[in-house]
């Protein structure tokens, strides 16, 4: 037999090396090019911000191959150092005369003129404000705070500075009056309010703005009075604003100050207004007890200290802030603690009196929604969800009713969205960061509770920082930023049209009134046949997460910068 030998195989040339590799480059200059459009084209579907640092980091990638590439191509020199530098310039450039402030909720970065200090540094402290300001009466400051919460602890009544009370017909309560976060029942719902949905014949006035203090707390309201939290450089205020005419009333400070780049500056939690009491928590340490006519301290609690921790290590386990709005039930005030390893709670209760710590119940890290006070089962019972659980808990006591679990993480796919009452037995749950939405079955038999889930869907009602509500078997919420209505019974999508960012809403009778996360109020019919967007009106800057409050005709939103009131047309009932 003979052999036949082969050639041997030969080394690609160096001439074909420098080749090849070009046509990678541009082949990743191609593939990426293709992938942003891709992105670009589905973010509708998925979620904007994961599609924005897609987008940037391809954009990134086929910059250095394209420069890569003209650089070993025959083209001349100046092409590649011009696509090389001219990016790079401008970039500086525009950094000499701008920086960074914070992310919208899309996570596209803000700027703000370099010479200019931080928003909330550019207003009045309460040691600048002057005192006898009628228009800016102040209240007791950070030592009289303090010397509030040490009374609380000793059980003795808090000292108060001698500051004037406002005049008792502001104070005075309605039916109309939208006294906690998300209003009266803390549903984002008002059912017996009728809007006028002709905005062209009957436009809503915007009657008052005036610059406010960094945050994402919303308004409690009673009466005249609208009361708030915001950030004053190191300060921490909760504040009364007339809502005939944005007069600051009055402003208790505390030195506190919470900062995250993604979440930005100052509290989160909306306050809490009952029996002439406003209830307060700041961003991380403290629960305050204030008096409506005057804002004087009636007793505080550190929360920190009850939970064992410092703000260093509890902000690494909740990377944004307390912004839970206190809850007032019977005679207690309950807010979620945390803390850290095996001793944290989820929730603490006080007497609303006294401050008294009545309970702690709880053993899940807690969340960014606000602890609600529903009737399950045909039992009243304190609904919360905390960081990876939803449950329920006994108000006198304290217990755990049941519990059901719900993912998430307080420092990273965040759970804020709050649970939504769909009937006696169901509970509606809603969530970003891909987690989707889950009708929860709730029921007792002879105490003993059951809850299954009926249904899930991870790509439906994806809310982020924002709530759903439900009217009549139908649930709408802001998904991934897009407005979508979907059926509770099986959770399948009926709608989904109008980008209003991470916004806010409130279900106005039958209609949907939304804050855009833009500083547009919309007005949108809540109906599940389609969407049906009726007027719309520009009212704040960019960046507008916080939730508006709705009471009698007038309509408060705010964001970090500034706050308004709207004067809505109704009709009449």
């Amino acid at each position: 037999m003979t052999d036949t030998k082969l050639p041997p195989t030969q080394p690609m040339s160096a001439s074909r090396r420098p080749q090849v590799f070009n046509w990678l480059l541009g082949a990743t200059v191609l593939a990426g090019t293709m992938a942003i459009v891709i992105v670009r084209w589905s973010a509708h579907a998925s979620d904007f911000a994961f599609g924005n640092i897609m987008t940037g980091l391809l954009g990134l990638v086929v910059w250095l191959a394209l420069v890569i590439l003209l650089a070993r191509s025959t083209a001349p020199r100046v092409w590649w150092r011009g696509l090389l530098l001219l990016p790079t310039v401008l970039l500086l450039i525009f950094l000499t005369g701008y920086k960074f402030e914070r992310f919208n909720g899309e996570l596209v970065p803000q700027f703000t003129s370099r010479w200019s200090g931080p928003a909330d540094a550019r207003l009045p402290s309460l040691q600048a404000t002057q005192p006898g300001n009628a228009a800016a009466r102040q209240s007791a400051d950070s030592t009289a705070a303090s010397a509030a919460a040490s009374a609380a602890a000793a059980g003795s009544a808090a000292p108060r500075a001698q500051q004037p009370e406002i005049a008792a017909d502001m104070l005075a309560q309605r039916e109309s009056d939208f006294p906690q976060y998300l209003g009266p029942n803390r549903d984002a719902t008002l059912k017996h309010v009728k809007l006028e949905p002709d905005w062209v014949a009957s436009p809503p006035r915007i009657v008052w703005k005036q610059d406010i203090g960094a945050g994402w707390s919303g308004f409690a309201v009673q009466g005249d009075i609208a009361v708030t939290m915001e950030q004053r450089g190191q300060q921490e205020w909760t504040s009364a604003y007339s809502v005939l005419d944005g007069t600051l009333l009055w402003s208790n400070a505390i030195e506190a100050r919470h900062s995250d780049v993604l979440g930005g500056v100052g509290p989160r939690s909306t306050p809490t207004i009952a029996d002439g009491r406003v209830y307060a928590c700041s961003a991380v340490s403290r629960l305050s007890c204030l008096e409506l006519s005057s804002g004087r301290a009636l007793w505080a609690q550190e929360l920190l200290e009850l939970a064992g921790t410092n703000q260093a290590a509890f902000e690494r386990q909740v990377s944004w802030g307390r912004s839970a709005a206190p809850l007032v039930v019977e005679d207690i005030v309950v807010i979620p603690l945390g803390g850290i390893g095996p001793d944290k709670h989820t929730l603490i209760a006080f007497d609303r009196e006294s401050g008294q710590e009545r309970w702690r119940s709880g053993a899940d890290q807690i969340s960014y929604a606000s602890p609600a006070w529903v009737e399950l089962s045909g039992r009243s019972q304190i609904l919360s969800v905390s960081e990876k659980q939803v449950a329920g808990y006994d108000a006198s006591s304290g217990a755990q009713l049941w519990t059901s679990s719900w993912p998430g993480s307080s420092s990273g796919a965040a759970t804020a969205s709050q649970p939504a009452i769909v009937d006696a037995e169901h509970v509606l749950l809603t969530k970003g960061y891909g987690e989707g939405c889950r009708l929860l079955h709730v029921a007792s038999a002879d105490n003993i509770w059951s809850v299954d889930v009926r249904w899930s869907n991870s790509a439906n009602l994806r809310t982020k920082f924002t709530n759903c509500v439900v009217r009549d078997g139908y649930a709408y919420g802001l998904s991934d930023g897009i407005l979508e209505c979907i059926r509770v019974s099986d959770g399948q999508r009926q709608w989904k049209k109008g980008r209003y960012r991470q916004g806010q809403l409130l279900l106005v009778g039958e209609h949907l009134l939304i804050t855009a996360e833009s500083g547009e109020l919309v007005l949108v019919e809540a109906s599940p046949q389609k969407f049906n967007e009726l007027a719309k009106l520009p009212v704040l800057g960019d960046v507008s997460w916080n939730t508006a409050a709705l009471s009698g005709d007038r309509l408060l939103m705010r964001n970090a910068d500034e706050a308004a009131c709207v004067v809505l047309p109704l009709l009449e009932n």
